[in-house]
C-alpha cells in the first residue's frame, strides 16, 4: 500500500453501504492504492436525500449538519460525499455551518438559528461558524488527477504490470446526469452544459472518450418508483446516444445513475424491442483497474450487463 499522503472524512451514505456496494468498494480501494488516508464518519446517518428535503427542509439540513458536526469532532473539516444525492445535502448544509450570523440576511439567520436550536438539543456545542469543505468523488479525484497520473506512470511501467484485457479495449461514452454541476454556484467546479473532468482523468491513464451528446442528461433518476416508464424512456435514450457514437461501454460516478442503465437494460430491451449490451461502468473501477487492482478487486463481476466488451 502506498505511504498515506492526506486525510479525509469519507461519509458512504445509505446505498453505499447497500446496493451500491461496489461502488464504495472500489473507491475505498483506490484511495488505499493512491495513498489517500480517509476514515468513515463514527456514528453518521442518512442524509435525509430527496424525501426528507421535499417534506421538511429543516429536518433535511437538520440531519446533514449533524454528520458534519460529527466529522468536525474526529478533527475533519474536508469530507469525501460520493453520492450526488448526499453530496448536495451536505453541501448546503455546510454552507449555512460556514457563514456567520453576521453574513447573513434576516431570513438566513432564521434558518440558521433553527438548525443550531435542533443541534444543540442533540448535545452538540457549536461555533459561529466553520470552515468544512466537501467534496464529491468526480471532484475530488480531479482536485488529485496529478497524483494518479503519476500513479499510473509509476505502476506501468513496474516489469510485472499487467494491463487489464478491458482498459485495452475500451472505448468510453462519460456519463456526468444531471444533478451533480446544475445546483446553483455552490457545486459547480466543471462546465455545466460540456464538462470533461473525466474524459480529463481517463486521458491521463491512456483512454481516449468518445464525443458524447447526452453527457448531462437526466436518467430519470428516483422517478423509477413512481414514474417506471418514463425512467425507461430517459435512459433509453442515454444508451442509443452511447451507441450512436460508437462507445462500447459509459463510465459514471453515480449509483442512481449506475443502476438506472445497468440493471433496467434488460427492462429496457423488453420494453423497447432494442438489444443493448453497453456494460455501465464506475469511474473509480476504471482506475483501480489501471492503477493494478484486478477486476474481482474493484467488483466488476457485480454489474448486471457483462464488462466483457
Amino acid at each position: 500500500m502506498a505511504q498515506e499522503t492526506n486525510k479525509i472524512a469519507y461519509y458512504p451514505g445509505c446505498s453505499l453501504n447497500s446496493t451500491a456496494i461496489d461502488f464504495n468498494i472500489s473507491i475505498t480501494k483506490l484511495l488505499k492504492v493512491l495513498g489517500i488516508g480517509f476514515k468513515e464518519i463514527e456514528d453518521w446517518n442518512c442524509c435525509g436525500t430527496t424525501p426528507a428535503h421535499h417534506t421538511n427542509e429543516e429536518l433535511s439540513a437538520t440531519l446533514s449538519a449533524r454528520n458534519l458536526l460529527l466529522a468536525d469532532k474526529m478533527g475533519y473539516d474536508e469530507i469525501l460525499c460520493p453520492c450526488v444525492s448526499c453530496y448536495n445535502k451536505l453541501s448546503h448544509a455546510a454552507k449555512m455551518l460556514n457563514t456567520s450570523f453576521s453574513e447573513m440576511n434576516p431570513f438566513e439567520q432564521e434558518k440558521k438559528q433553527q438548525l443550531v436550536s435542533d443541534l444543540k438539543e442533540m448535545g452538540f456545542e457549536l461555533k459561529d461558524s466553520y470552515g468544512f469543505k466537501i467534496y464529491s468523488i468526480l471532484n475530488y479525484l480531479f482536485e488529485k488527477k496529478e497524483l494518479i497520473r503519476q500513479k499510473y506512470l509509476e505502476i506501468s511501467q513496474t516489469s510485472g504490470y499487467n494491463k487489464s484485457s478491458l482498459l485495452a479495449k475500451i472505448a468510453p461514452a462519460c456519463y456526468y446526469g444531471c444533478a451533480l454541476l446544475r445546483s446553483n454556484k455552490l457545486l459547480k467546479f466543471d462546465d455545466i452544459e460540456n464538462p470533461n473532468s473525466m474524459e480529463i482523468l481517463l486521458k491521463d491513464i491512456g483512454i481516449t472518450s468518445k464525443s458524447f451528446q447526452f453527457k448531462t442528461e437526466c436518467c430519470g433518476a428516483i422517478m423509477s418508483l413512481t414514474h417506471k416508464d418514463l425512467v425507461l424512456k430517459l435512459s433509453k435514450d442515454i444508451l442509443e446516444m452511447a451507441y450512436d457514437c460508437k462507445a462500447n461501454c459509459i463510465v459514471v460516478f453515480c449509483q442512481l445513475c449506475q443502476q438506472n442503465l445497468d440493471l433496467r437494460q434488460s427492462q429496457i430491451n423488453r420494453y423497447f424491442k432494442t438489444e443493448y449490451k453497453i456494460p455501465v461502468l464506475y469511474l473509480t473501477q476504471i482506475l483501480g483497474l489501471a492503477l493494478g487492482l484486478s477486476e474481482r478487486e474493484v467488483m466488476l463481476d457485480k454489474l448486471f450487463v457483462s464488462p466483457n466488451i
